[in-house]
């Protein structure tokens, strides 16, 4: 689909405004950057697998309030996290602090990291390739950025297709926060998000080998989604979205 720069533009700032405004909630909800001690440690002990535990320089893209750049950080890695969201990035600021994390959160678009090629061990997202309009250009560009063998790590998708956009009727029942998701995501600009509802592991897996990554692997992590749905299950909510998949690469040498 070709896609206008207005749109995209459009897209992009709206983004902003909508996880700006639920900056103030986005911490309570289950799955987001509600971790208890518990919910920690399984969050460390599932990217240490990966990633190892030798401190590395990585990249946190899309960090919103800065749950995973946090455990990260924990974990001894020295981090940098970028995101569209100024109000984001100032609560994972003061949570970092709160913690005595030395995080630097920077604003910045994740189609377009300002930083120099071979910068980072590593480059990691969660929850973010849906909302991007060119998932494709952000694994380049999250690519030249990382040094040959560091990983991409994405945590994101779903074993079966999910539409992040239901076509539902508006009615007057919307509460004020989903009047405003969908004004903020309306139907002409969700038409430019070509993952808007199939971000599976396996279109992950296959952006992946395109990018050019190699050794591609995935992991459903059973304890951390099985804790968070004992979680929503308590809260008397809806556990559907508690699956969480880890899907990694690692980048090539350069020729």
């Amino acid at each position: 689909m070709v896609q206008s720069s207005a749109l995209t533009n459009k897209l992009k700032e709206n983004v902003r405004k909508y996880w700006d405004e639920r900056s103030k909630t986005f911490d309570d909800d289950v799955g987001h950057g509600r971790t208890d001690q518990t919910e920690s440690q399984l969050w460390q002990k599932n990217l240490t697998d990966i990633i190892g535990a030798e401190p590395k320089k990585i990249l946190d893209v899309g960090t919103g309030t800065g749950m995973i750049a946090i455990t990260l950080a924990e974990l001894g890695h020295s981090i940098t996290g970028i995101d569209l969201g100024e109000e984001m990035l100032k609560r994972a600021g003061e949570k970092a602090a709160s913690k005595k994390l030395n995080i630097s959160f920077l604003p910045g678009d994740a189609e377009e990291p300002a930083f120099e090629d071979n910068s980072f061990d590593g480059v990691i997202c969660r929850h973010l390739l849906w909302t991007l309009p060119h998932p494709e250009k952000a694994l380049q560009e999250w690519t030249r950025i990382c040094k040959p063998g560091g990983l991409i790590i994405v945590i994101d998708g779903h074993a079966q297709p999910r539409n992040y956009f239901p076509d539902e009727k508006w009615d007057d029942t919307l509460c004020d926060r989903e009047r405003f998701w969908r004004e903020m995501y309306s139907p002409e600009l969700v038409q430019i998000l070509p993952y808007k509802e199939n971000l599976t592991v396996d279109t992950i897996t296959e952006l992946f080998r395109k990018t050019g990554l190699s050794d591609v692997q995935s992991r459903y992590c059973e304890d951390i989604s099985n804790y968070q749905k004992n979680l929503m299950n308590h809260d008397n909510l809806d556990e559907d979205h508690c699956e969480v998949q880890i899907i990694w690469g690692r980048v090539s040498e350069r020729e």
